[in-house]
């Protein structure tokens, strides 16, 4: 008979949004939608691969939803095994407990870890007593716990892949790690690695990338899967077509060798309304006075046209030209005005399309055909310029687009551990430390 799997991640319970405007039990809600399914499908194992949490430190309001979601399975004797995530731990191998911890040792789930050495992974089956272990067996399935792995998730996966036990039983790893072409930041794996784990595992429960993704076996079945974050961590992630929220996985572990995985497909979590909206400001964009005004009335009018549902969220994306040296556009703030004035529950405003130039009637407008990530990196530039850090005096240009990348992770709310791996994987920084050592 197959083992009924629930496999879900990017949870991010605690996710702050739009400066706290968004309620943070959307994502409680969604977490339950999850909870609700898998006992009404009488799943035999419930999977959580990482980012249950939104940061390592909560307030308590939120580690009570976690313990209120969880109780249903617990009641029920539905099993859930979790591994940490980037966001649930402040620094990679630290020895501090988490809050994930802590739900294991309120029997919530069962924390599953492989800690590496000199000599490679730690592979131990767990232990209740002391609720330390690598992996379980379920239904005649092993389940192991790799977690968030950071800098190194290419080669310590790989290493998991040989360290995984040569035998008959079915295995299927937890991983936090997605694509290295989309990661971006590091903690990612390479297609090669991929097939190394497929050789010897039924199923890959992926977590860390929003968006949902299928990897397939040559046979053409979906053996690794990210089933995408159940509700928008980030509002840009409405846009992503296709169903996200949870895979529900079928294992049949008497079947035979090669036939073991039955079917995996990723399911639709329902989420808070995102709504897009697109105003083009360049009739605005170059007013002398109350520019900024005008653009406001504007975005106004276009939501009064089709108004949105009152408790949905608006993503307006601003396109044309501003002349930011006569107007200032405050994203957040016009957001929040938007949002009041129009009774929604929130709005964010997105300059991404938005050609930034200062000038007066009659002259040559500078910063013209400049994207707004260029003009910041061209600003961090000219701010390095001004005292520039030791060591780094001839790589201006790269210190100033490390910095901007670094911003950016902060910015998209990427946990301590995605920091520091940019900053491992970067030659500036020892640079930096070299020439300090010359001083």
């Amino acid at each position: 008979m197959a083992l009924q799997v629930l496999h879900c991640a990017d949870i991010h319970l605690g996710r702050r949004r739009l400066n706290g405007r968004l309620p943070d039990s959307d994502f409680a809600a969604a977490f339950e939608q999850i909870v609700s399914r898998a006992r009404s499908w009488r799943a035999d194992v419930v999977l959580i691969a990482g980012d249950l949490f939104d940061a390592p430190q909560i307030p308590p309001p939120v580690l009570r939803q976690a313990t209120a979601v969880l109780q249903p399975l617990k009641k029920a004797r539905i099993p859930v095994l979790a591994i940490e995530g980037n966001h649930d731990r402040a620094v990679l191998g630290q020895a501090r407990p988490t809050w994930v911890r802590y739900l294991a040792e309120d029997g919530l789930l069962t924390l599953l870890t492989t800690p590496f050495t000199p000599e490679g992974p730690q592979l131990t089956r767990y232990d209740p007593q002391t609720l330390e272990g690598s992996y379980v067996e379920v239904g005649g399935v092993r389940f192991v716990g790799a977690g968030y792995l950071g800098a190194g998730t290419d080669r310590r996966a790989a290493a998991l892949a040989e360290a995984l036990p040569d035998d008959a039983v079915p295995t299927v790893m937890l991983l936090h790690a997605g694509p290295e072409y989309f990661v971006g930041e590091g903690g990612g794996f390479q297609k090669s690695t991929l097939e190394k784990l497929q050789a010897r595992l039924v199923y890959l429960a992926l977590g860390h990338i929003h968006k949902p993704m299928i990897h397939r076996d040559p046979e053409g079945r979906p053996w690794a899967v990210n089933p995408g974050s159940p509700e928008n961590c980030r509002l840009d992630e409405a846009a992503v077509p296709g169903p996200r929220g949870w895979a529900e996985v079928l294992i049949d572990p008497e079947a035979l060798p090669g036939l073991v995985l039955a079917d995996a497909r990723i399911c639709d979590c329902p989420r808070r309304p995102v709504l897009a909206r697109e105003l083009d400001i360049t009739p605005y964009g170059n007013k002398y006075k109350a520019g900024a005004e005008a653009i406001a009335q504007a975005a106004l009018k276009l939501l009064a046209e089709d108004p949105p549902p009152p408790n949905s969220v608006v993503r307006l994306v601003l396109k044309g030209q501003l002349n930011i040296g006569r107007i200032a556009v405050e994203p957040l703030a016009l957001g929040e005005q938007l949002a009041s004035a129009a009774g929604l529950a929130g709005v964010e405003v997105s300059l991404e399309g938005v050609q930034l130039f200062t000038g007066r009637p009659g002259q040559a407008p500078s910063l013209a055909g400049l994207s707004t990530a260029q003009i910041e990196k061209l600003a961090l530039e000219e701010i390095l310029r001004a005292k520039p850090p030791d060591g780094l005096e001839e790589q201006l240009p790269q210190a100033a687009e490390f910095c901007a990348r670094l911003k950016s992770l902060v910015a998209r709310g990427a946990g301590a551990d995605a920091v520091l791996d940019a900053l491992e994987t970067s030659v500036l920084p020892a640079a930096m430390v070299e020439a300090r050592g010359k001083l």
